[in-house]
């Protein structure tokens, strides 16, 4: 739909920070947050060192229909990422197995991940009209 872009996440146990690029839902402004002003940066696979560029906040809502506010650091990234431990951290719990999904464990809520190519993949669309 036009009213809304797509952003796919890598689920990534080993990731700490969910992260996009600044390129990624390029209608949501990157504002200085607090890592950008600490002067953090990332360790990516390679052990190459990146800056944190700043964050974005939006609301993205998934295939069940299930609105979710998000913050994801920005950063040189050629995919966005979605960190387990901020997941958990926010009172999920995150299953991986031939029926993968994230649930809250409050309301029993289930966002179901997709496999592909070997990850896990959460997919969130954003309105465009809200920014």
């Amino acid at each position: 739909d036009e009213g809304y872009s797509e952003v796919l996440f890598a689920v990534d146990s080993g990731a700490t920070e969910t992260v996009m690029s600044d390129g990624m839902l390029d209608m949501v402004d990157t504002t200085e947050g607090k890592a950008y002003k600490q002067g953090v940066q990332y360790e990516v696979a390679n052990g190459l060192r990146i800056p944190n560029l700043g964050e974005k906040r939006f609301v993205g809502e998934t295939e069940e229909g299930f609105k979710r506010n998000m913050t994801s650091q920005v950063c040189n990234v050629n995919k966005a990422f979605l960190s387990v431990a901020k997941v958990v951290a926010a009172g999920n719990r995150v299953v991986f197995d031939s029926q993968s999904y994230i649930e809250d464990k409050k309301s029993g809520e289930k966002i179901h991940l997709t496999e592909q190519g070997g990850m896990y993949m959460l997919k969130m669309w954003v309105a465009n009209e809200d920014f």
